[in-house]
């Protein structure tokens, strides 16, 4: 039984330490430091002990000695082999069963080459884990770099061949990690609670998007949807007497795989009673900033070669003054005016076609783009934000807001709806456009949620962020497939 992708030369030294009654899959390892503890500790642990582990990452035979590199999660060490200090049957195995990819373990003391090098002298040694595979582990010169991965989709495709093969693309997945925690910790002392909300639900809503659709076997195949939002059961916990909380869940939505989306991603959300947007324009940038200095130790960074500033206050634009300065006095304009300006452009009419759908479509084309800096777009056309309430003075827009950096949207927030009448009337008006240019017909109504704001909502400011986004800036990174451990991929003709 051999799996294709396994190395045939690879099965036959697995036989062979098999065949001489060792296991080269040990059950533990009694490791003694960590590769970066002995480096730290040079000084304190030279000519003692050390029983040391990782995978093989270079292999130098020098006769009566061998030198082998091992790496694990924290650094890189050399180890040393000595002929004398084995049998026959170790010293095959030193010289000829290992290979690049295989994990080690040695036990020796410390000692510095004449070159200098810090060097485990390894007197006993076990093999931890034989790859039977072939691990394109690295070679590097100062000038040149073999056997990288050559296949740039293997990178996301088989994504712990590039987390063993390149160090740091492990390092944005730390820093994903970082700025998750950071995130928690930065809400939980402003008193927020952190709560989960079902992935699995009888009627999707909180967005616009085409859901992913499934059943319930045990309810007699009851239609159900993955999660788009998290929304309405956030706000049923403001209803139900929380007044902060907070969710980071994944959301899935059936629709495009592009340099910003993936059919599933991490989303931040929280709500806050008796607050509106203006309120949390303000945690907005203050959560962001902190963020980007406790990981990346300032406030400005560089993304794709451009610095952008977190530092608050950012700027705030609202739709319509953004048209404005690209010439177009949207406010002004119709329906039919906002389509033929489209047209002109030669882009894309949109389905449905009303003022703010228009208007929208024309600023995410202009304006959008050239929002490199960390800018607050707000005020948005009332027909694409059903769940907002509308802006004081001015009923054709609402108090919603799109914090956008290097072009890309990061977040969305609102001052939420909390008029149970106006929000039924609104999600029926939603319903009642129809299907959109995907043939995606409006969301059904959750009337449940009607109910419970109908008990009595305070009001609320609520937010999304888009973890993913944001660590795509923090991390540097040029495509969200970078940032996302598993980006849905393609399946590979076998």
């Amino acid at each position: 039984m051999t799996h294709h992708s396994f190395d045939d030369e690879l099965l036959e030294k697995r036989g062979e330490l098999r065949a001489q009654g060792l296991n080269p899959y040990p059950y533990s390892f009694s490791r003694t430091h960590t590769l970066a503890e002995v480096r730290q500790r040079q000084a304190e642990l030279m000519g003692k002990e050390v029983a040391v582990a990782g995978r093989l990452t270079a292999h130098r035979d020098a006769g009566k000695l061998v030198f082998a590199d091992i790496r694990d999660a924290s650094a890189q060490l050399q180890l040393m082999f000595r002929k004398n200090d084995f049998d026959d049957a170790a010293w095959k195995i030193v010289k000829k069963t290992v290979d690049l990819g295989d994990h080690l373990g040695a036990r020796g003391p410390v000692f510095l080459t004449k070159m200098g090098e810090l060097t485990v002298h390894a007197a006993a040694f076990e093999i931890l884990a034989k790859a039977v595979v072939r691990v394109p582990i690295q070679k590097a010169t100062e000038e040149k770099t073999w056997f990288q991965l050559a296949d740039p989709e293997i990178k996301y495709r088989e994504r712990y061949l590039y987390w063993i093969t390149d160090p740091a693309s492990r390092l944005i997945m730390e820093v994903r990690a970082r700025a998750i925690s950071a995130i928690r910790r930065h809400l939980e002392q402003r008193g927020f609670l952190e709560v989960t909300t079902p992935a699995i639900e009888m009627i999707y809503g909180g967005a616009e998007a085409r859901p992913f659709a499934t059943s319930i076997h045990a309810l007699s195949d009851q239609p159900a949807y993955l999660r788009i939002s998290p929304e309405l059961p956030l706000k049923r916990f403001i209803v139900g007497g929380f007044e902060k909380v907070f969710t980071i869940c994944q959301n899935f939505r059936n629709e495009g795989i592009d340099r910003s989306h993936n059919p599933e991603f991490t989303m931040l959300e929280w709500y806050e009673a008796y607050t509106d947007y203006h309120d949390q324009m303000e945690r907005f940038q203050d959560l962001v900033s902190s963020v980007a200095l406790e990981i990346t130790g300032a406030m400005k960074i560089r993304y794709q070669g451009q610095e952008i500033d977190f530092t608050p206050p950012w700027r705030k634009l609202t739709v319509l003054d953004g048209l404005k300065e690209r010439g177009i006095d949207a406010e002004g304009m119709e329906a039919a005016a906002l389509a033929a300006e489209l047209k002109k452009r030669g882009l894309e009419i949109p389905q449905p076609l009303t003022w703010g759908h228009g208007v929208m479509e024309l600023f995410k084309n202009l304006v959008e783009p050239g929002l490199l800096q960390p800018t607050f777009v707000c005020d948005h056309p009332v027909e694409i934000s059903p769940l907002t309430k509308a802006k004081r003075g001015n009923p054709r827009v609402v108090e919603r807001f799109e914090p956008m950096a290097a072009g890309m949207e990061l977040g969305n927030a609102y001052s939420e709806l909390t008029d149970p009448v106006e929000q039924l009337q609104r999600l029926e008006d939603q319903k009642g456009l129809g299907k959109d240019k995907a043939g995606i017909a409006h969301h059904p109504i959750d009337h449940d949620f009607v109910k419970a704001i109908g008990c009595g909502m305070p009001p609320t400011g609520g937010v999304g962020l888009g973890i993913d986004r944001l660590v795509m800036l923090l991390a540097d990174a040029p495509s969200i497939r970078d940032v996302i451990a598993f980006p849905l991929m393609r399946p590979k003709d076998e």
